[in-house]
C-alpha cells in the first residue's frame, strides 16, 4: 500500500513549504518488489518493446482495458522505464518476441534501481508494515498499521490482486476498496497453469509442443491461443496456456471446458491430408508414425495414434481412407484433457479487482472517494504474458503519483493565496 502523506499540520511543524509533502510506502513484506523478484522466472521480464499503442493492443486484448490504460501508458512509456535502468547501469536485452529482460538475467538488479530511486527522492519505506484497515475521518485517511496509525490527505492503494498470496497479495486492497464503496469484480486466475480432471499420462509429463494452437472449447464457445504448450503432472502450462487461462477460468464458472491442441497450426486440414495422400505413394513402405516423430515430440505420438484409432505399426501403403482422415482430424485437434480448475494461487496475476468505470483513467483517482487512488493489479486489469502487466503497474502507479503531486501543488497554491 502506498500513501502520500501531506497533512498541513505536519508540514508546518517541520517548517516545510505549504505545497510540500511527505510520501511513505507501507510494505507488508521485509523488502519491496517481491513480485518483481520472481517475475520471468527470477529474470524479470521488465516490459515489452514497441510503440505504446502496439504494446496496448498486443498485451491487453479487451477493448475496455485498452481504453482505460491508454492515458497512463502515454504518461509513462516503456522507453522511460528503460531509461531509468540504463542511467543506473542496468543494461537490457530485447528478445525477438519483444520481451525485455536485464542483460544480467537478475531481477534483483531491476529492483535495486527502483529502491535507489525511492531513496534519492526521500520516499520513506515502511517494511514489515501490515495495514489492517483504512478509513477516512474528517477528510483525512487513517491507516491502522500494526498498532500504529498513518494519516494522509491522499491515499494510493497498490496492493496487487490475490495471486501468489505468499508474496503478500492477499486481497487486502480489494477489501479496503470495497469498504470505501467501490465495486469489486470477482477475482479469477490469469497467467496461470490449467489442471485437468484426469492427470496426463506419466510418459507425457515434461513434453513441450512448440508453436502449437491451444484450443479451449465449451458447449457454446471456442477459444484459441498460439504458442508453446507444456504438459505437466497436473495438466498444462507454457505461454499459450498462461495466455488463455483467464478466458478458461471465466468459462469454467458456467460451463464444462475441454482443451485440445492443433499440432500443425500452420497447415490446413486439407493440406495435411494431401500430404498424407502423397506419402502413401512416396513413402509406401515406411511407418506412418515416422512423419509425426520427425515433427512432434516422440512421446506424444503413441497417444495421438491411439486417439485416431490407428495402429502404431501402420505403414503408409496400407493406410485406409478412414484411418487417414482420422489421423488428419486428431492432428488438428488432439485432446489434452477436461479442465478441473485454473488455480488462482498459481497465477502470475489475477484478473478482477476494482471496477474500471469507478476510476478516472486520466488520473487513477477514485470517482467514489475524493483523494483516493488506485494502481496496478488491484484494478480489474490483466494483460498477456510478456512484461505487459509490469508495464501497466509502472504506468498506472506513475500516473497516480503524478496526480497526487499535482493535487497537493494545487492545494498548496490555494492555501498560500488564502494566506
Amino acid at each position: 500500500m502506498c500513501a502520500a502523506l501531506g497533512a498541513r499540520t505536519l508540514l508546518r511543524e517541520n517548517n516545510l513549504p505549504d505545497f510540500a509533502c511527505q510520501i511513505a510506502i507501507a510494505e507488508r513484506n521485509n523488502r519491496l518488489g517481491i513480485k518483481i523478484r520472481i517475475s520471468g522466472g527470477g529474470k524479470c521480464n521488465i516490459t515489452h518493446a514497441g510503440e505504446m499503442m502496439h504494446v496496448l493492443a498486443e498485451g491487453f486484448l479487451r477493448q475496455g482495458e485498452q481504453r482505460f490504460l491508454k492515458p497512463s501508458f502515454f504518461e509513462l512509456s516503456n522507453e522511460t522505464v528503460l531509461s531509468w535502468l540504463h542511467s543506473k547501469g542496468v543494461q537490457t536485452l530485447t528478445r525477438e518476441n519483444g520481451r525485455i529482460f536485464p542483460r544480467s538475467g537478475k531481477a534483483d538488479d531491476v529492483l535495486c534501481v527502483f529502491e535507489e530511486l525511492l531513496s534519492e527522492h526521500s520516499i520513506e519505506v515502511l517494511l514489515n508494515a501490515h495495514v489492517q484497515s483504512v478509513r477516512k475521518e474528517n477528510g483525512v485517511f487513517v491507516a491502522d498499521v500494526d498498532g500504529a496509525q498513518i494519516q494522509s490527505e491522499h491515499l494510493l492503494i497498490a496492493t496487487g490482486g490475490v495471486s501468489y498470496s505468499k508474496t503478500g497479495t492477499t486481497g487486502d486492497g480489494l477489501r479496503f476498496a470495497k469498504m470505501f464503496g467501490h465495486t469489486i469484480v470477482n477475482p479469477i486466475s490469469a497467467l496461470a497453469p490449467i489442471y485437468f480432471t484426469q492427470k496426463p499420462p506419466s510418459d507425457l509429463i515434461g513434453v513441450s509442443l512448440r508453436n502449437a494452437l491451444l484450443i479451449a472449447e465449451t458447449p457454446t464457445r471456442k477459444l484459441t491461443r498460439k504458442g508453446d504448450v507444456l504438459i505437466t503432472h497436473l495438466g498444462i502450462s507454457g505461454p499459450a496456456c498462461l495466455s488463455i487461462s483467464r478466458d478458461v477460468a471465466e468459462a469454467l464458472t458456467a460451463d464444462r471446458v475441454s482443451l485440445f491442441v492443433d499440432c500443425f497450426p500452420d497447415e490446413s486440414e486439407q493440406l495435411l491430408e494431401q500430404q498424407f495422400i502423397s506419402f502413401q505413394t512416396a513413402r509406401a513402405g515406411q511407418f506412418v508414425r515416422t512423419f509425426f516423430e520427425e515433427r512432434l515430440p516422440n512421446a506424444i505420438v503413441p497417444t495421438l495414434f491411439a486417439q485416431a484409432e490407428v495402429p502404431l505399426e501402420q505403414k503408409w501403403k496400407n493406410l485406409s481412407k478412414p484411418m487417414r482422415r482420422s489421423l488428419t482430424a486428431i492432428s488438428k485437434k488432439y485432446f489434452l484433457g477436461d479442465v478441473k480448475e485454473v488455480p488462482i494461487e498459481r497465477g502470475e496475476v489475477s484478473a478482477g479487482g476494482v471496477a474500471l468505470h469507478e476510476v478516472n483513467p486520466k488520473t487513477m483517482r477514485s470517482r467514489q472517494v475524493e483523494n483516493l487512488y488506485f494502481a496496478g493489479e488491484v484494478l480489474d486489469v490483466a494483460g498477456e504474458v510478456g512484461g505487459f502487466n509490469l508495464q501497466a503497474a509502472y504506468s498506472t502507479g506513475w500516473l497516480a503519483g503524478e496526480s497526487v503531486a499535482k493535487a497537493l501543488l494545487d492545494e498548496g497554491e490555494s492555501l498560500n493565496y488564502s494566506n
